[in-house]
């Protein structure tokens, strides 16, 4: 179970002991939880649970204040009379060199405002999604792979060619373009570089670095200095295989253009008769 379904569910229970709406139940019992939220800053130091490999073995990790983590799981406690939050966090979708050391160790934390603020948007929403060249899904006798990029939390770029995606598949990446699986981001990628600059200016995202992305028509600015540009269109919504007036699949998507190159991340859900 997700962490956002364990969210609704706990605030579902939480409800029904109290008796009342949510304003009621936070009046009551006076709490200082954090709103419904994917992300969160540290206010302060802390561990996570989060142990990183090197040559010496395993070594905590210590978060530092005004860190960005990832929220993964909530539950609700109840405390005496109150009903108190608690979360467990990750370090998110980070460039693969780092993912694939970091282990964790589940660690409750008390999810209230002493300890995290809350994000309600990235700075850069197309972080961890990942971006398949392309118009929308496409449904066939046999799946369609295509290649991808994808922009982590730590400012990485990441290719994948179309061969890797197909290796890569677990049944879930055609459905699902959200690369906050990190099981997936464990995954080496075709080639990554380090984002120098990030700016944005509407939907318009654009980003530069020192070297060449493999797999990938970037835009020369000068010698160490390359840039791509992405910028964010309008969304798509499709339905396919009908099956007795209903379907058995459907998707959404939202397209985008990386130096004016057709793009697409979505999610497509199968089942559905």
């Amino acid at each position: 179970m997700t962490g956002l379904h364990k969210w609704g569910l706990a605030l579902a229970v939480t409800l029904l002991a109290v008796g009342g709406s949510v304003t009621g139940a936070s009046a009551a019992t006076k709490t200082k939880d954090l709103p419904f939220t994917t992300y969160v800053r540290t206010k302060k130091a802390m561990t996570i649970g989060a142990k990183l490999k090197t040559k010496a073995g395993y070594r905590t990790v210590y978060v530092k204040k005004n860190q960005l983590l990832a929220v993964s799981t909530v539950d609700t406690k109840q405390v005496g009379k109150n009903f108190k939050e608690y979360a467990t966090f990750t370090l998110g979708a980070v460039h693969y060199a780092k993912i694939k050391n970091l282990k964790y160790s589940p660690k409750k934390i008390r999810l209230s405002t002493a300890n995290f603020k809350p994000v309600k948007t990235l700075k850069a929403p197309v972080r961890t999604q990942l971006l398949l060249k392309g118009t929308g899904y496409k449904i066939g006798r046999t799946r369609v792979y295509q290649p991808g990029l994808v922009l982590t939390l730590d400012n990485y770029l990441q290719t994948y060619s179309k061969f890797q995606l197909k290796k890569y598949d677990a049944n879930w990446l055609n459905p699902s373009t959200d690369v906050s699986d990190l099981t997936f981001m464990n995954k080496k990628p075709l080639d990554s570089v380090k984002v120098t600059k990030l700016t944005k200016k509407g939907k318009t995202y654009t980003l530069d670095y020192k070297t060449p992305l493999k797999g990938f028509a970037d835009k020369k600015i000068s010698k160490h200095h390359y840039r791509l540009t992405i910028k964010q269109l309008g969304t798509s919504k499709q339905n396919y295989l009908p099956i007795d007036d209903t379907y058995d699949a459907a998707a959404s998507w939202t397209n985008y253009q990386l130096n004016n190159k057709p793009y697409f991340s979505g999610q497509m859900e199968w089942g559905l008769d």
